[in-house]
């Protein structure tokens, strides 16, 4: 007898039914499917609960019900977060200008903007998914932020030349102020959006939404920023949607370090 044999006649058999012979000999053999017994056995001697305790349990079930309104559908979400991507990064440009833009040749902008748009789309799936527990992910959680941050890199330093640089700091500083002006407030938003959703990892979905207003913040650098040295977009450009991430872990992390002490503190 096999263990998944063994596991069909488990199942199938009452408290009060004896073992065919050679499943007891099967459970002398194997240790799995022995403690699987002693622990099925251990659980049939445990004492029902009386009829006063059922219904204590069965009030505090019913003072805890609340109504709870439904999601919206996913779409919704996601025409919600490429509202604010096209909204935030057209404001951005329109007050800081788009000379950044005008020196980009074709390529480096097909390559730029199609990597940041295909990001905003993965990043924006994945906040949506983790709105619902038990939803499928194409790419996990933990690794989308990283790989993003990864390809990033690997695309603008493949585009743009690197080269020294008098005014590095002075110049890379006001680059990522601009784009951090534009990342915080749009990431803040978008957490009181995500708090809607039964989110059971805050610090992933913090991550996620960080990474996403990185991005805008990122894309509205390079719409305005005329600088073309790959030194200062690796450092600089790049380093708003890093810096965004990673606050927005740990805000996650944060906010799942409270709940966890209020569920302690409450038990």
């Amino acid at each position: 007898m096999t263990c998944r044999e063994m596991d069909s006649v488990i199942s199938s058999c009452s408290s009060n039914s004896l073992v065919p012979p050679e499943a007891a000999e099967h459970v002398i053999r194997c240790e799995r499917c022995r403690r699987l017994v002693r622990l099925l056995d251990a659980t049939r001697e445990l004492p029902e609960p009386s009829n006063s305790q059922l219904k204590r349990i069965q009030v505090g079930m019913v003072e805890n019900l609340k109504p709870v309104r439904p999601l919206p559908p996913s779409r919704f979400f996601l025409l919600a977060f490429a509202i604010v991507f096209l909204a935030v990064v057209a404001a951005g440009a329109l007050m800081l200008g788009t000379n950044g833009w005008g020196v980009l040749s074709m390529g480096q902008k097909i390559a730029v903007f199609a990597t940041l748009a295909a990001s905003a789309v993965l990043l924006a799936l994945s906040m949506v998914r983790q709105m619902v527990p038990g939803s499928k992910h194409a790419i996990s959680p933990t690794t989308l932020p990283i790989a993003i941050l990864a390809v990033l890199m690997l695309v603008m330093a493949a585009v743009f030349r690197s080269e020294e640089e008098s005014a590095f700091v002075a110049n890379g500083l006001m680059c990522m102020r601009n784009g951090l002006a534009y990342s915080i407030p749009t990431a803040l938003l978008f957490w009181m959006v995500l708090r809607r959703g039964a989110i059971l990892f805050p610090k992933l979905v913090g991550a996620a939404a960080g990474g996403f207003a990185g991005l805008i913040g990122l894309s509205v650098i390079e719409i305005n920023c005329p600088n073309l040295n790959g030194y200062h977009i690796l450092v600089w450009h790049w380093g708003v949607v890093m810096i965004s991430s990673l606050a927005g872990a740990m805000l996650g992390a944060a906010v799942q370090y409270i709940e966890r002490w209020r569920n302690q503190k409450m038990s």
